[in-house]
């Protein structure tokens, strides 16, 4: 399986990214912030964290299987849009895995701007700054950097010979 994962801090470009590098039908898609949004729509206010519901993750560990395992039978290749979201989704990610029995090629396309420019990006976007864009645009630089210190980690002790790492 070869799986591309578009990681970056909100505002960074992963989505034009994607729709620039990546064919819609030759390629399985998982963009994690649009489904949970999707589905949890009613509960925005309700976030104890600024970049996920604390919920979320048996739910999108879920479907991240599940498409790994579709992208494994089927050949195509395999698009994350902000996942792996965090260290402890990277941890996961990694371990899943590790576990099974295909060879896995994972690419990271790391988007990263600096924080002027996602405030920037995301006043143009959303308009007023509000408390909530603020603790998010911190707490998605917080994510990003704790997804670099364990991917690091990773790739400094993989014993897993069925994955291979690639960071652009």
């Amino acid at each position: 399986m070869i799986q591309h994962c578009v990681i970056g801090q909100a505002g960074s470009g992963k989505s034009t990214f994607i729709e620039k590098n990546f064919s819609r039908d030759e390629c399985i898609f998982f963009d994690t912030g649009s489904m949970l949004r999707g589905m949890f729509s009613c509960l925005k206010g309700e976030q104890t964290s600024k970049n996920v519901w604390d919920f979320a993750n048996p739910l999108v560990y879920s479907v991240y299987k599940q498409c790994c395992t579709v992208s494994q039978d089927t050949g195509y290749e395999f698009v994350t849009d902000g996942f792996p979201r965090n260290s402890s989704q990277v941890k996961n990610m990694h371990m899943f895995l590790s576990s099974t029995p295909h060879e896995n090629s994972i690419i990271f396309h790391m988007l990263d701007i600096s924080e002027d420019e996602q405030i920037r990006r995301i006043e143009e976007r959303n308009g007023k700054m509000s408390e909530y864009h603020i603790d998010r645009i911190s707490q998605s630089r917080k994510d990003f950097d704790s997804v670099l210190d364990e991917l690091e980690r990773i790739m400094d002790t993989n014993n897993a010979c069925n994955i291979s790492i690639e960071i652009k």
